[in-house]
């Protein structure tokens, strides 16, 4: 990418003059963003989609522009889209890129985990209020913008494609991961997918696209909503609760192995409920088997793309998605062991 490319995009955006520099955020393993920094002050976020992983942009823009004026009330600070000069809200480059300027956020940071219980708990309350505003628009009212996308059968299925592909030094390297990811889907064949309502589901909750008011610690609201589409509640409450109960980190070298803290758990739980969302008792019942499913297809995803040849996520080294593989599937080994516990947490929260 040249680096005059983002600005001149912003300036179809009504974005230039003197004084605009950009900052590159490096958080995502996916898309390319920006923060944009004015003169005024007021600040945007540039971000471009990435069309290799995205392959339907517009289906992705779509879901995005039905569901964010749900998310506006006391308590959720919604994202906003700009408006192009031609009154859209994204522009396609000459890669099939789609480019598109949210308002930043004053005073708001994200963060990898949680620091302490109080996050966990607004961490709770945010991701089911996210669900309570939504929960009005009927699933299929959006287009899967990434079918199948948690869908555990169809990637242990590109796994095993995978498997039979790599390399033979780098499938070596991975017997044992192999083994776990094969014990772990066999595990979670149990949840009854079939049973579950369908929601409009955020469908990435991992703690980092949770956003934070710096000087409050209240969480705002939930970003990078570009898997917004039909999906279980349980893979929204799996994706967050996967980051209070690992204990280590996920993109990088594994550190060592220990036993989970549920105290951040139980605090999210609380905050879960104090969120005002209503389940149904089919949900209720399945609901922390998520924290098992998540880290567990997570953890295949990643093992899938080191054997490919690392062509999804973005790496900083050549060993990261085996690192990453290897942290996601022991915390969904981790949460698996821990499942009694955590039930008994979430009933004793919920009666």
């Amino acid at each position: 990418m040249a680096p005059s490319q983002p600005l001149e995009i912003l300036k179809q955006f009504g974005i230039s003059g003197a004084g605009i520099s950009l900052e590159t955020l490096t958080q995502g393993y996916i898309n390319d963003t920006f923060r944009v920094h004015t003169p005024k002050g007021d600040g945007f976020v540039l971000q471009r989609i990435n069309p290799v992983v995205f392959p339907k942009p517009g289906v992705l823009m779509a879901n995005l522009e039905v569901v964010l004026p749900l998310l506006r009330a006391p308590g959720y600070r919604g994202l906003q889209l700009r408006q192009n000069t031609d009154g859209k809200t994204f522009i396609k480059d000459g890669t099939g890129g789609l480019w598109r300027v949210f308002h930043y956020i004053p005073d708001s940071a994200s963060f990898p985990r949680a620091e302490s219980p109080q996050m966990a708990r607004e961490a709770g309350r945010i991701v089911g209020f996210f669900h309570m505003l939504v929960s009005p628009l009927p699933p299929e009212t959006l287009e899967a913008s990434l079918p199948e996308f948690h869908d555990i059968r169809a990637r242990v299925t590109q796994l095993k494609a995978a498997i039979s592909g790599a390399p033979a030094e780098r499938s070596q390297k991975c017997l044992g991961l192999i083994s776990q990811a094969e014990a772990l889907y066999d595990f979670c064949g149990q949840i009854p997918f079939e049973a579950l309502p369908l929601r409009v589901c955020h469908n990435d909750t991992k703690f980092s696209n949770i956003l934070f008011d710096t000087l409050s610690g209240k969480a705002l609201c939930l970003i990078d909503l570009d898997t917004l589409m039909p999906g279980h509640l349980l893979c929204d409450f799996g994706d967050a609760a996967r980051g209070l109960i690992a204990t280590q980190a996920e993109n990088g070298k594994s550190g060592k192995a220990a036993g989970p803290d549920l105290k951040d758990f139980e605090a999210f739980v609380k905050g879960w409920k104090e969120s005002g969302l209503k389940m149904q008792p089919v949900e209720k019942q399945w609901l922390c088997h998520g924290a098992v499913l998540m880290p567990a297809l997570h953890g295949i995803r990643a093992l899938t793309d080191y054997l490919s040849g690392d062509r999804y996520y973005k790496v900083a080294y050549p060993e990261q998605n085996r690192d990453r593989a290897r942290a996601l599937l022991h915390t969904a080994q981790t949460a698996q062991k821990a499942l009694g516990r955590m039930q008994e947490i979430a009933e004793s929260t919920w009666t």
